[in-house]
């Protein structure tokens, strides 16, 4: 998927995000197989995703506190204090809900989107600590990539 291309058809198409919505509920009925993801597949599904959230105007933001909670934890597991990070994955997931329920009407939908597509993978990771560990470095790619193709696409900070 070429990212250019995709931004182009952004500026073209104010309705862009009813093209990519039922792509984007692919992926989350795929988001159980996350692990057997290839990386190209992974990338063309994060940018995907965050032209879903540029088409309905999610502000980055709204999501940056998820993205520092996996960050915290992505560097927990890289320095090796991982013993067990179930805890960690069930506080994200419980941020990842809370911001969806705090959402203003104009951007739930978006955030419900994304919940749909992070929420199996999350899941997966609380009910199995190797899975999480040998999994979470992809996971965190996986979100850092969402955020990057969101502001490369135009995607708005506050």
């Amino acid at each position: 998927m070429d990212p250019f291309v995709v931004k182009n058809q952004l500026k073209m198409d104010k309705n862009y995000w009813s093209k990519v919505e039922p792509k984007v509920k692919e992926i989350a009925r795929k988001a159980e197989n996350f692990q057997d993801w290839e990386p190209g597949e992974t990338l063309d599904y994060a940018i995907t995703i965050a032209s879903y959230l540029v088409s309905k105007d999610l502000r980055t933001n709204q999501i940056r506190k998820i993205l520092e909670m996996v960050r915290n934890v992505e560097l927990k597991v890289k320095t090796g204090r991982d013993e067990d990070i179930r805890d960690d994955v069930a506080r994200i997931r419980l941020l990842l809900a809370y911001t969806v329920g705090k959402s203003q009407k104009n951007t739930r939908e978006a955030l419900e989107h994304l919940y749909m597509v992070l929420e199996p993978i999350l899941k997966k990771m609380s009910e199995d600590n190797n899975f999480a560990v040998n999994n979470f470095g992809k996971f965190f790619d996986f979100l850092q990539a969402i955020v990057a193709y969101h502001r490369f696409l135009g995607g708005k900070e506050k």
